[in-house]
């Protein structure tokens, strides 16, 4: 490859892998995706194959390097966090259990009796639940004791397993490592606190390596795999949401952005500043170790129209999609959409909650269906901002992710949030960019935390007055709509149980 250096990134995310190629000014001149599948189970389970990552990745890197003339001096990796992979040897024993996975309720209950919720707090800045690392653990030890008796290593994002494949070493990141639920947030490292009280091995754990060093080198039957030349410097980078914050600007404390894919979150750099837990927040190790992220996290955000487009949309496209919204008013003529269909997080943390429609009758049209699910994933960031206690940024909103594909959607944020939003030019490269970031600190093409800014053909997006008066009215009667139905949504959840 003999023209322009660029930095090969990796995404592996929920839906798929993506591979692209970023230049010295954060230009990504090619990309190419694969996607892969995820089982679901009745009792909450959510996993991938590893080998689906592997596979995926191989065929967007060798589609991306074929789309641009480009000499690739480095790689770099981000992916989905708070994952369990467990290694043994050269071997990887099952599938991975993703972050939504919430299989270990039961094991979750037990945790807490042996660390409380405040200790939790304490020590990693976060609660845990039947998401979180220990209970998984917990859980692969009373499940699946041959294997939890065959484990050497553990691995808690795509992206590590990815780092493994190229180099053979077995590492996370501290973004990575902070949603795990065993690691002493102020002094970055495992708590051996939280380990000792749930009887944890710590010889399990990877080690956590700095974003923006190599951690080995692409190994020769990788390179001839992938065609490219083998003692590439190998970053493991950062997490996802690490790495999307660098990816859209928001590098610097005090910027926010919102992101919309399969599954979403509204975030904000801060110096040191702590969320609120108990209101459903997480705090995140930025890849600066000086600094934070706050993250309200939805678990079904982008990921509700996926699943209305397959169930009832009849797999349109997101234009199609935008055109059939477009038919019906701003608040879908009554009709509201719990966006709860994997439980949630944020604002409140509930395995049992799901989703739901309010409001159907006999004039409802598919139009209606879908508006509503697009203004229900709105109101669902509203109720996330206000438990971050997110004011109003300095300037536009960015929204980046898949979502914004849907320039209805962007116009619905506005509307609903009740502040302008940016879509982001690059919106749907964010989280490479933010890994070719990284690679471009050591690198030496880019010293700060965050691309330097070029001219941008960003749209943005001004609330709508009337659109916005009618959001006001529909909102508190969306805030009553979950704890209505928390006692039914557990029963459902005991009956689901008596007949599996």
């Amino acid at each position: 490859m003999a023209g322009r250096e660029a930095v090969l990134a990796l995404d592996l995310g929920t839906s798929g892998a993506k591979a692209a190629l970023v230049t010295r000014d954060g230009q990504v001149v090619a990309d190419a995706s694969a996607g892969y599948s995820t089982t679901t189970g009745p009792s909450g389970e959510v996993e991938q194959f590893p080998g689906d990552w592997w596979r995926a990745s191989c065929d967007a890197v060798r589609r991306c390097l074929s789309r641009a003339d480009a000499r690739v001096v480095a790689i770099a990796l981000t992916g989905q966090m708070q994952d369990l992979v467990l290694l043994a040897g050269d071997d990887v024993l099952g599938p991975a259990l993703l972050y939504a996975d919430q299989r270990a309720a039961l094991e979750a209950s037990a945790m807490l009796e042996r660390v409380s919720p405040d200790d939790f707090v304490r020590v990693t800045a976060n609660l845990a639940d039947a998401t979180s690392l220990p209970a998984k653990l917990l859980w692969l030890e009373r499940h699946r004791p041959e294997d939890a008796g065959r484990v050497d290593r553990l691995l808690f994002g795509a992206h590590d397993y990815l780092a493994w494949r190229l180099t053979g070493q077995a590492v996370t990141d501290a973004t990575t490592a902070s949603t795990t639920g065993m690691l002493d947030f102020q002094a970055g490292a495992w708590s051996r606190e939280i380990l000792d009280r749930l009887g944890l091995k710590t010889d399990w754990l990877p080690e956590i390596w700095p974003s923006d060093q190599p951690v080995g080198e692409l190994n020769k039957e990788v390179a001839d795999e992938l065609g490219l030349p083998s003692g590439l410097p190998v970053l493991h980078g950062a997490g996802d949401a690490g790495c999307t914050t660098l990816g859209v600007g928001s590098g610097e404390p005090g910027s926010a952005y919102l992101y919309l894919g399969t599954s979403g979150w509204l975030a904000l750099s801060a110096s040191g500043r702590r969320g609120d837990p108990y209101a459903g927040l997480f705090t995140l190790r930025h890849p600066n170790p000086e600094w934070t992220i706050l993250v309200g996290p939805m678990l079904t955000a982008a990921g509700c129209l996926e699943w209305a487009r397959r169930a009832v949309l009849s797999s349109l496209e997101y234009g199609e999609v935008d055109s059939l919204v477009l038919s019906v008013p701003p608040g879908s003529d009554g009709l509201l959409f719990l966006p709860y269909l994997a439980g949630e997080r944020s604002p409140f943390r509930d395995p049992h909650a799901r989703g739901a429609f309010i409001g159907l009758s006999l004039g409802t049209q598919p139009g209606h269906l879908a508006r509503s699910i697009l203004e229900g994933v709105a109101f669902g960031f509203r109720s996330i901002a206000e438990a971050m206690d997110f004011t109003q940024p300095a300037g536009p909103l960015v929204v980046a992710g898949g979502g914004a594909h849907s320039r209805v959607w962007c116009q619905i944020l506005a509307d609903v949030l009740g502040c302008p939003v940016r879509r982001s030019e690059v919106f749907e490269d964010v989280a490479v960019r933010g890994a070719a970031l990284l690679a471009a600190r050591w690198l030496g093409w880019c010293p700060g935390w965050s691309w330097p800014q070029a001219e941008s053909s960003d749209e943005i997006f001004e609330p709508v007055p009337g659109a916005r008066a009618r959001y006001d009215q529909l909102y508190p009667v969306f805030r009553q709509l979950y704890p209505s139905l928390y006692t039914c949504f557990r029963h459902l959840r005991e009956i689901g149980d008596s007949l599996s």
